[in-house]
């Protein structure tokens, strides 16, 4: 890398259970979900999703939805555990083990 571009590797860590909530939380504002969504549950099932992919899951759970019944007014439980099938976590649990271990190596930036 040169001088004066980003010159440092920062890591950035999966979002943790409360950020999951937040990220699905921010999501659902722009999209109506049914109340027998379990929040506590989607938490749960997305351990090692990255925020991208917990966005992912709510589009595709919509897709799914719309595609079910294209006047349909909120998602459901069944369109985010189907779409939970299509969108899987991809980062592999050996990457993250090498980004924790280069971390832990690295010198403090201050």
């Amino acid at each position: 890398m040169r001088p004066g571009r980003l010159d440092r590797i920062v890591y950035v860590p999966l979002p943790d259970a409360q950020t999951r909530r937040d990220i699905f939380n921010i999501q659902f504002r722009n999209t109506p979900v049914s109340p027998d969504v379990s929040l506590d549950l989607l938490v749960g099932r997305t351990e090692k999703y990255s925020g991208a992919e917990i966005s992912a899951v709510v589009r595709e759970a919509a897709l799914l939805a719309l595609q079910q019944d294209i006047t349909v007014q909120q998602v459901t439980a069944d369109h985010l555990h189907a779409a939970l099938q299509v969108v899987r976590p991809r980062v592999p649990d050996s990457l993250l083990q090498t980004y924790r271990r280069y971390q832990q190596q690295s010198p403090a930036p201050f």
